[in-house]
């Protein structure tokens, strides 16, 4: 139970945009001392932690756990969680995320499969260009949802807003997870959904869209390796707005370039920035020269929306924590209090 006055924190945060102050950006109600810190790599300076009481990023590693001699908690603006080194994470600390990103995330998970089924980016491409090679009577009948088979492979929340929008494309919506209890969500969403290797099998073998909306923990990296990826059929498109680590680099790309699966659109990838500058490529397979892939930056969740309600949620665990109450999305298995 909170007792006293609430306590005023220490609080690292990034770099801000030009005419924004902090309390705008992180809409907190108690008091906040403010340390605005350059990040490179997602990661400010250690030593700007020596007297934090709260870090706010995605990224926390050994050396900014050493320095971080008094932190009480680490939140994270994102859902994701797989950058923050658990062994780093100093005694008696709390480590909270904040979700909001799955309308945008559906959004775009829609938007890549109508465009891949109906070769959206080739037709404007070579039209413009003056080519009526997409043109029906020369090339064909494109394909359509309707009717068609969408596969979610985790059903979170990304998973969940996915499957309504996909039904309302009157889609049939197969989904697999970890937990047997989210079966009865699924009903009422109309899901066919399983647990274990077997429902997932039937996913990749079935779907003509395959999701991949799974956190990235020891579990799942790799999670789809070569050998899941030849159950998908030649005609069936991946879809990753997840982590790129989930999916084997190599056995993707080679599907991709011999054609062995349809497409893929890719949002999450193997290599990105470490700094305001650098331009790397997100992978060491050139998958930017192949002509049945979406390649977008890690873009799909990145809206102002997500941004605002993120920020509203880091703020109020900053209250919470100020006044001695409970923080809201702990996660367990980082938290060391």
């Amino acid at each position: 139970m909170p007792t006293g006055s609430p306590t005023r924190l220490r609080v690292v945060i990034p770099e801000l945009p030009d005419g924004v102050t902090a309390g705008q950006w992180w809409p907190v109600k108690s008091d906040v001392d403010w340390i605005t810190a350059p990040y490179t790599d997602n990661k400010p300076d250690p030593d700007v932690l020596i007297e934090a009481d709260v870090f706010v990023g995605t990224d926390f590693s050994r050396e900014m756990g050493e320095a971080a001699k008094s932190l009480k908690a680490i939140l994270i603006a994102a859902a994701g969680f797989d950058r923050i080194d658990p062994q780093a994470v100093p005694p008696g600390v709390v480590v909270a995320n904040a979700y909001h990103h799955e309308a945008p995330i559906a959004e775009w998970v829609m938007t890549v499969a109508v465009a891949l089924d109906h070769e959206l980016f080739a037709s404007e491409r070579t039209f413009r260009g003056g080519s009526w090679t997409q043109w029906p009577q020369r090339h064909g009948s494109y394909r359509e949802l309707y009717g068609r088979t969408f596969g979610i492979i985790g059903f979170g929340a990304i998973g969940r807003r996915v499957a309504r929008l996909a039904s309302a494309y009157d889609m049939n919506v197969i989904a697999v997870g970890r937990r047997p209890d989210l079966a009865e969500v699924a009903a009422a969403l109309n899901v066919n959904y399983g647990t274990g290797t077997g429902a997932m099998e039937n996913i990749l073998s079935e779907a003509d869209f395959v999701l991949v909306s799974t956190p990235l923990v020891p579990e799942t990296r790799g999670l789809m390796g070569e050998h899941e990826i030849s159950l998908m059929r030649p005609d069936a498109y991946l879809i990753n707005p997840a982590r790129g680590h989930i999916v084997d680099e190599q056995a993707l790309y080679n599907a991709l370039k011999s054609r062995s699966i349809a497409g893929a659109a890719i949002d999450t990838w193997y290599d990105y920035p470490v700094s305001s500058t650098d331009a790397p490529r997100p992978s060491k397979y050139p998958f930017w020269e192949l002509e049945n892939v979406i390649m977008t930056p890690h873009h799909s969740g990145a809206t102002e929306g997500t941004r605002s309600r993120r920020a509203a949620t880091v703020a109020s665990n900053i209250d919470r924590l100020a006044n001695g109450e409970p923080l809201v999305n702990v996660i367990a298995e980082l938290s060391t209090i």
